[in-house]
């Protein structure tokens, strides 16, 4: 265990994705892919009675499951633009060899994972359009160049660093929703009529749920901030980071649910 943390402390002065707006991307795909993988439980183990699973259930089972890989899909991305823009930091290191391999390793593991839920979903996933796939392109090329510009000056500044961390949530989440809906799915009017009358109350708070889910979130960080210890922090300064966190992680959770919401099944129907 020892061996391990020292390697990992070397590898953490290699790395330029340990800075914003990488490490946000990063951070709000851990967020949100527990949350998701979450969900995916959810739709795998909700009680279906005599009846098999809809449908629609495995649909949104599925984009679950692939939103879950995309968020370490762009997150690998974002390391990869780091390493870009920053070859000093890393390539002569005595650690790049096996930087390099974790990275690796990690992209084989996620397309081995796609591959199983592509298997599991015969039947249920069609080939994305050509518009569709020109679309997800763009976007996702988009969002590599907002990478590689981004000024990481704007980091210095408090204002401009809490500006830059919430970029990272549009960096992740925007190509993410094109990818997911090639997964396609059209409600019937009798199972939309069906499923109003019990998702009624979600729908119409959805957004004060996500609001209230983003404020638990932020507490419960904050609180993790803080058991490591304030260190003689004013109470004005532990309110200030209270709000930091709070409002990060809500501002966050919101963009994400703005994105993915309704092709995970969450928003309105379609």
């Amino acid at each position: 265990m020892a061996v391990y943390v020292h390697q990992a402390r070397r590898l953490s002065k290699i790395i330029p994705f340990g800075d914003d707006p990488y490490d946000a991307v990063g951070s709000f795909a851990i967020i949100v892919g527990i949350l998701v993988a979450l969900l995916s439980l959810g739709w795998a183990l909700r009680p279906y009675r005599s009846n098999p699973p809809s449908i629609e259930t495995q649909v949104y089972l599925v984009r679950a499951q692939t939103c879950v890989v995309l968020a370490v899909v762009i997150t690998l991305i974002s390391d990869v633009a780091a390493l870009a823009r920053h070859p000093t930091m890393w390539t002569t290191a005595l650690q790049r060899n096996q930087l390099l391999a974790l990275l690796g390793g990690m992209a084989i593991i996620v397309v081995a994972v796609e591959l199983l839920i592509r298997r599991s979903a015969q039947g249920i996933v069609s080939p994305g359009t050509q518009a569709g796939w020109t679309r997800a392109a763009i976007v996702g090329l988009a969002g590599v160049l907002t990478l590689a510009i981004y000024p990481e000056r704007m980091i210095q500044g408090t204002a401009t660093h809490l500006l830059t961390v919430v970029a990272g949530a549009p960096i992740l989440f925007v190509p993410m929703r094109p990818l997911l809906t090639f997964v396609p799915y059209k409600t019937s009017t009798a199972q939309r009529e069906a499923t109003d009358g019990k998702l009624s109350f979600a729908r119409r708070h959805r957004w004060g749920i996500v609001l209230f889910v983003g404020v638990i979130l932020g507490v419960f960080f904050f609180a993790g901030e803080m058991s490591e210890g304030a260190g003689g922090m004013s109470l004005g300064r532990i309110v200030f980071v209270a709000a930091v966190f709070v409002g990060l992680s809500t501002a966050g959770l919101a963009i994400a649910y703005a994105f993915l919401g309704i092709p995970l099944g969450l928003g309105r129907r379609r």
